[in-house]
């Protein structure tokens, strides 16, 4: 790949994530930022497509969760989940009286995936 084509790709690898950030709908941050829809949906899509192929390539990442014994737990939940929705399709829901050191493994965890 020559230089001029990753320069491109970092430069709307900065964008895309400056979007994500944002919490604004794609149609704001593009008006907001003067950018076409169009153009930043290409490059989303084929950003996305790059990342998907890295992910299919790199091998799996396991993570050791604290055991019943660790934690204490509580009765099943009756409080609605709460989603962590981040990139790369990753979903985390907890109730809200998930146990504390639960929830941080799961935050360590994917800090130190992404």
């Amino acid at each position: 790949m020559d230089s001029n084509v990753t320069a491109k790709s970092d430069f709307w690898a900065e964008r895309i994530q400056a979007f994500r950030e944002s919490g604004l709908s794609r149609r704001d941050w593009c008006l907001e930022n003067g950018i076409s829809q169009s153009t930043f949906s290409c490059w989303f899509r084929k950003l996305q497509t790059a990342d998907s192929k890295a992910d299919q390539d790199s091998d799996p990442v396991f993570v050791r969760l604290p055991s019943g014994q660790e934690i204490s737990s509580g009765c099943a939940s009756v409080h609605p989940p709460v989603a962590i929705c981040l990139p790369r399709n990753i979903r985390i829901e907890v109730s809200a009286d998930c146990p504390a050191g639960l929830l941080l493994a799961l935050l360590e965890a994917v800090k130190n995936y992404a």
